[in-house]
C-alpha cells in the first residue's frame, strides 16, 4: 500500500512539475539557420497553440527563424513588412481574420488582418492592424536579375500546413514563377508531396544568416509558385503595399 502511495504522490508530483513548466521555450539555444541531417526532424513546434505561447521542437529547427510565418490557419500568411503579409491568391485569409505569430522562443502575437488586395498572379497582400515587434522576423526577397537561373538546384526550404519543413531543390525558374523537384539523395531533412491545403505556405533559400522568401506554393507535388526574385512581381508588390501603408515596404537581399 505505500508503495503504491508513493508511485501515486510521484505521478502527482511529475504532473505538477509539468503544469509549472514556462509556457514557452525561454531556454532554448537559437542560432544561424543550417540544413539538417538527412531523415531530421521536421517539425518547427514541440506543443503549439492559436490561443497563446507554444514550445519550439528545437534542435536543428532552432536556427530556422519562422517568427515571420502565420500557421494558424491553413490560409498561411508571411510577413514582409512589419504591417504586410503576402498569401496565395487563390487562398487568402478573410479581412478581419486573426493572423497568430510566434516568435523564436514560442512568444504567441495576434493581429487583425484590416485590408487584402491582389498583387499579381497567384500572390495577395494583407495590411495587419499594427505593426508587428522587431521579435518576429520579416523576410527579404531575393534581388530581381534578369537572369535567375543561377538558383537551379539550389537546396529550398518548403513549408507546409501542419507547420513542418522539408527541404527540396530548385527544378526550374523564370521571371514570374519558381518550381522545385525532390532531393533524391535526401542530402538533407525529407521531402514531402504537397497537398490541398498547402497552397500559400512559404519558401525559403539560406542566404548566410538570412530566411530570403523565394516562393508561395501554388501547386502541389514538390511544389510551384509565384518567384518574389520577379522584377514585375516585385514593381506590383511595392506599389500596393505603399497604397495600404507608404511607411513599410520590403527588402531585396543579393543571394549567391
Amino acid at each position: 500500500m505505500n508503495t503504491r502511495i508513493s508511485h501515486l504522490a510521484k505521478l502527482l508530483q511529475a504532473g505538477i512539475v509539468w503544469l509549472l513548466l514556462p509556457c514557452c521555450s525561454s531556454e532554448l539555444t537559437l542560432g544561424d539557420p543550417v540544413q539538417p541531417p538527412p531523415k531530421g526532424d521536421p517539425g518547427i513546434f514541440k506543443v503549439y497553440r492559436r490561443d497563446g505561447d507554444s514550445l519550439m521542437a528545437g534542435g536543428w529547427s532552432s536556427g530556422m527563424d519562422l517568427s515571420g510565418v502565420s500557421f494558424d490557419q491553413r490560409q498561411t500568411a508571411t510577413l514582409v513588412s512589419r504591417r504586410h503579409v503576402v498569401m496565395a491568391n487563390h487562398f487568402q485569409r478573410a479581412v478581419g481574420s486573426k493572423l497568430v505569430f510566434h516568435d523564436r522562443r514560442g512568444k504567441f502575437l495576434e493581429r487583425t488582418l484590416v485590408k487584402t488586395r491582389t498583387v499579381h498572379g497567384d500572390v495577395a497582400v494583407g495590411l495587419l492592424s499594427e505593426p508587428a515587434p522587431a521579435n518576429y522576423r520579416v523576410y527579404p526577397l531575393p534581388v530581381a536579375r534578369e537572369d535567375p537561373s543561377f538558383l537551379i538546384g539550389r537546396p529550398v526550404i518548403v513549408s507546409e500546413q501542419n507547420r513542418r519543413l522539408f527541404f527540396h531543390k530548385v527544378r526550374t525558374v523564370n521571371r514570374f514563377m519558381i518550381a522545385f523537384e525532390y532531393d533524391v539523395a535526401d542530402t538533407h531533412g525529407w521531402g514531402k508531396k504537397l497537398i490541398k491545403g498547402d497552397s500559400g505556405n512559404p519558401s525559403f533559400l539560406i542566404d548566410g544568416q538570412e530566411l530570403v522568401l523565394v516562393e508561395t506554393h501554388t501547386s502541389g507535388g514538390p511544389g510551384a509558385g509565384p518567384f518574389y526574385g520577379s522584377a514585375i512581381v516585385q514593381e506590383k508588390l511595392r506599389k500596393v503595399m505603399a497604397e495600404m501603408d507608404p511607411r513599410y515596404t520590403f527588402r531585396t537581399v543579393d543571394v549567391r
